[in-house]
């Protein structure tokens, strides 16, 4: 049903997240916009979007509406089909990883868990995504894309982040594009474009509240004590799940030419390189 979102978390609590457009009188462009009347967005945002991840700076990807690139339910991962895993390694031990899937229509599919490691180093982060990858995605392969500056050498250990991954956990991380732009414009065009069926090309999982909350501002530009907005992302603790997420994205899809269609690259796989 329309506007109603029902799920249960991993603790077993019981949700059940009722929208305002669960009212089939409060669907129109013109309810909206009279609702709107004197609200800041923020407040628009928390009293009717049930969004309480609400920041005053801007979000980056003003493209993203919670009632169409929210799945209602939870996404289950299709079995067999290959789990596209995004890594950002962190400046400051806050690694994340993302858990992505392609759909037969060309959709990413954002699933759960994501994980954000915060004050943590590479070991026990590895050891946490190995183990929740088993858990939720038995019956997956694995493919990973991740920052390229995971092949720097550390200068306190002779060996990369990736070297690491590689060597002790048996994890294969792909480099993704180094420019900004790419990673974000792939996640801006996922955000802009549907399937022939007129469904959201991302498909976030109701229960990533932690990317949810990225995308409805905790990501958000930067801004000057003056006020002015800068054409770039303020760094904080959501910039490194989204640059697991545009990783993937800019990697798993390419540009078909020049114009505005996206393809998904079809040639991975995960039984040459990246299968755990």
């Amino acid at each position: 049903m329309q506007g109603i979102t029902e799920y249960k978390t991993p603790q077993g609590v019981h949700v059940l997240r009722i929208h305002y457009t669960a009212d089939p009188d409060k669907q129109s462009p013109e309810w909206v916009a009279e609702q709107k009347k004197g609200l800041t967005q923020a407040q628009w945002e928390r009293e009717y979007e049930i969004n309480f991840h609400v920041y005053p700076g801007k979000p980056w990807y003003e493209e993203f509406r919670m009632d169409f690139h929210v799945a209602r339910e939870p996404i289950q991962p299709i079995p067999g089909r290959p789990i596209f895993r995004g890594w950002d390694y962190g400046q400051t031990f806050n690694p994340a990883v993302v858990f992505c899937q392609t759909t037969v229509f060309g959709q990413l599919l954002l699933l759960y868990p994501e994980i954000n490691g915060l004050n943590s180093g590479l070991h026990p982060f590895a050891r946490t995504v190995k183990s929740e990858s088993g858990t939720y995605f038995p019956e997956n392969p694995f493919i990973d894309y991740g920052d390229p500056a995971g092949n720097n050498r550390s200068p306190n250990d002779e060996r990369s982040a990736t070297d690491i991954l590689r060597t002790d956990y048996g994890i294969t991380v792909l480099p993704g594009p180094v420019a900004f732009g790419t990673r974000s414009e792939a996640i801006r065009k996922l955000l802009t474009t549907t399937t022939p069926q007129g469904q959201a090309m991302l498909l976030i999982d109701p229960r990533c509240t932690f990317m949810i909350g990225a995308f409805t501002g905790g990501y958000h530009r930067k801004q000057l004590a003056s006020g002015q907005l800068l054409e770039e992302p303020d760094k904080n603790e959501y910039s490194h799940p989204m640059d697991s997420l545009g990783y993937v994205a800019a990697s798993v899809f390419k540009s078909a030419g020049k114009g505005t269609s996206t393809e998904v690259i079809t040639n991975h796989n995960p039984f040459k390189r990246g299968r755990r």
